[in-house]
C-alpha cells in the first residue's frame, strides 16, 4: 500500500529532528559515495540527500535528483542555487521509470521513498538498469516501531521485504544497517 508524501508539507522534510534520524554523512559513508562519482537520488524531494551528495561527489562528480512532484523540484532547485551547487540535474519523473541511460550511475539512493512507490519491483528493475556494474543501491526507510514521525505503520516496509525485492532484481551482498533509532539503510550491489 503506497502513501505519497504531500508536497504541501515539504517544510517537514527540513526538520532538524529528521537530520538526526537520517544522518546524511552516515548514509554516504555506508554507501561509499566519493568524489567523482555519479549519484541518482530517486524521490529526492527538496534535496535532503541530493544537496549533500553533490558536495560529497564534488565538481568532478554529478548528482541527479528525480521526483514525481514538481513543487519539490522547484524547492530543491532554489536550495541548490543558494548553496552554489551546479553539479545537479533536477528531473521530473514517473514513479516507475527513470529517464536516464542504462549503466550511467555509480549509486542510487531512495530516501524514504520505497514505501510510497506503487510498483516497487518495477522501480528496482529501473534502478538496476541505470546502475553500472558493481554499483550500489541504498534504501533508507522507517523501521516498524518508531512512531514519532514517518508514514503510518501499516505503510512501512520491513527490511526483509526490501531484501527479497532486491534479490529478485539481481542485487547481491545485501546488508541492513540501523542508522538511528527509527531508520534503517538497506544496501545492495549490482
Amino acid at each position: 500500500m503506497s502513501h505519497i508524501f504531500d508536497a504541501k508539507k515539504k517544510a517537514k522534510l527540513d526538520d532538524p529532528r529528521r537530520k538526526e534520524l537520517i544522518p546524511q554523512n552516515k548514509v554516504f559513508s555506508y554507501l561509499g559515495i566519493k568524489a567523482g562519482e555519479v549519484v541518482l537520488d530517486m524521490g529526492c524531494g527538496i534535496g535532503f540527500l541530493t544537496l549533500p551528495a553533490a558536495q560529497t561527489v564534488g565538481a568532478g562528480g554529478f548528482v541527479y535528483g528525480l521526483d514525481i512532484q514538481e513543487d519539490m523540484l522547484v524547492e530543491a532547485l532554489t536550495r541548490s542555487k543558494q548553496e552554489n551547487l551546479y553539479n545537479i540535474a533536477w528531473v521530473l519523473t514517473y514513479p516507475d521509470k527513470i529517464a536516464l541511460p542504462s549503466a550511467s550511475v555509480d549509486c542510487v539512493m531512495l530516501g524514504m521513498v520505497a514505501h510510497e512507490v506503487p510498483d516497487l519491483a518495477q522501480l528496482l528493475a529501473e534502478c538496476s538498469r541505470v546502475l553500472r556494474h558493481g554499483g550500489r543501491i541504498g534504501i533508507v526507510e522507517w523501521n516498524q516501531t518508531f512512531i514519532e514521525m514517518g508514514p503510518p505503520l501499516d505503510h512501512r516496509l520491513k527490511p526483509e521485504t526490501l531484501q527479497e525485492n532486491l534479490m529478485q532484481q539481481g542485487f547481491t551482498d545485501i546488508a541492513v544497517h540501523n542508522i538511528s533509532q527509527g531508520v534503517y539503510l538497506l544496501i545492495g550491489i549490482q
